[in-house]
């Protein structure tokens, strides 16, 4: 018998009984979609951390943060360490080679902001004014506070959308005068729409204010949450690194041995913190999906063995007619590979392997009940 004869005859067979089909696919189905969804949605999950970090220009700079600790997030200057200072970035500008600038931020949680009647906590950045040069913070309206704001340290802000939107509902924020803690701000900026930072803070949910009014006239304090050191060039980023750790370990008296007081972050190192958690993840529920996929196999397996005991007559039949035994065995081989299905997903390799592991899942269960088919004596099985 041909293999395109073998291939009708199965596909027959599968048509004949839908019901049992369907069963038949359903296990293996649920396996192949869960394998898919999960693998593309880590995939995913990586790609979009490396586009966000591609925004924020974060390829290109060396972030140092107080304390020794690779933790997420930007901390609050009240919560952190008291290490880094801003006479740390003016060394850093001066002795570091291939350093282009250097931003400086003070950050603060759980800020209350006020506007009338309209209440809303969240967190206030003190940046200085270079910091949409380093760090993109395109405003939709109004204007960023500059070197002038930042030297008088005027009580001028920049508002994150969600922010404006819990004060001002659809008004108009701009030349508006909230209240930071009690202390009068004048809005002269609205941030653009932002989304997430690759850590997972909502960068739409802030206030941003001067640098020096926040250390002088709100927080009252001089040490900063981070420091974002812009480099020349990606390829010069690792190297001012680890210029930036020497001369810190300097300027801080760290000694060989000692616990550092500071983190320096270049952006392979932080997408391999974010993204740690989702490939652990990832890997525990392919683990789920692959298991699913084998209680799929035994469900193909005990279905086709009750096939092949319904259809002994019409596998003695064809025996007696000239089938041999690999042509049996191929057609119900064939019966349970049909059985693999196509699921919807994003990721093309995702796909191709969700498919071929249930392709081989099929295979290797369907192999049993098919060697039982073939191995029915003609007589046997008519008289079945």
């Amino acid at each position: 018998m041909k293999i395109v004869s073998t291939v009708r005859v199965s596909l027959k067979g599968l048509t004949a009984n839908k019901l049992r089909t369907f069963f038949m696919m359903l296990g293996v189905l649920i396996g192949i979609t869960a394998l898919t969804v999960i693998v593309s949605v880590g995939q995913g999950a990586k790609v979009q951390v490396m586009q966000k970090m591609e925004n924020l220009s974060a390829f290109g700079a060396v972030m140092v943060v107080p304390g020794g600790g690779m933790t997420r997030g930007l901390g609050s200057v009240d919560a952190v360490p008291a290490t880094l200072t801003a006479e740390d970035a003016q060394a850093i500008q001066a002795e570091v080679p291939n350093v282009q600038d250097v931003a400086l931020v003070q950050s603060k949680q759980g800020m209350s902001i006020k506007f009338g009647g309209q209440s809303t906590t969240t967190m206030v950045w003190g940046v200085t004014p270079n910091y949409p040069t380093i760090r993109p913070t395109p405003v939709a309206r109004g204007e960023f506070f500059g070197v002038e704001e930042q030297s008088s340290q005027a009580r001028v802000a920049v508002l994150g959308q969600d922010t404006a939107a819990a004060l001002f509902g659809d008004a108009d924020p701009l030349e508006q005068t909230i209240r930071i803690e009690h202390v009068p701000f004048k809005v002269i900026g609205l941030q653009k729409k932002m989304g997430a930072s690759p850590g997972g803070g909502n960068l739409d949910d802030r206030v941003l204010i001067p640098q020096g009014t926040a250390a002088r006239r709100l927080f009252n304090l001089t040490n900063m949450t981070q420091l974002v050191v812009q480099i020349k060039g990606r390829e010069q980023v690792r190297g001012a690194a680890e210029r930036v750790k020497q001369l810190l370990h300097e300027r801080h008296h760290i000694a060989p041995g000692m616990p550092d007081d500071f983190s320096v972050r270049i952006a392979e190192q932080m997408l391999g913190i974010l993204t740690g958690t989702s490939q652990t993840l990832t890997l525990f529920l392919s683990i789920v999906a692959a298991l699913s996929l084998l209680v799929g196999g035994f469900i193909v397996m005990n279905i086709m063995l009750i096939s092949v005991s319904e259809r002994t007559k019409e596998i003695g039949l064809r025996r007696a007619v000239g089938a041999r035994r690999r042509d049996i065995l191929l057609q119900f081989v064939l019966d349970a590979s049909h059985l693999i299905g196509w699921p919807a997903a994003i990721s093309w390799p995702a796909i191709v392997g969700a498919v071929l592991f249930a392709g081989f899942v099929g295979l290797i269960f369907g192999v049993q009940p098919a060697r039982k088919a073939a191995s029915l004596h003609p007589v046997e099985a008519l008289r079945g």
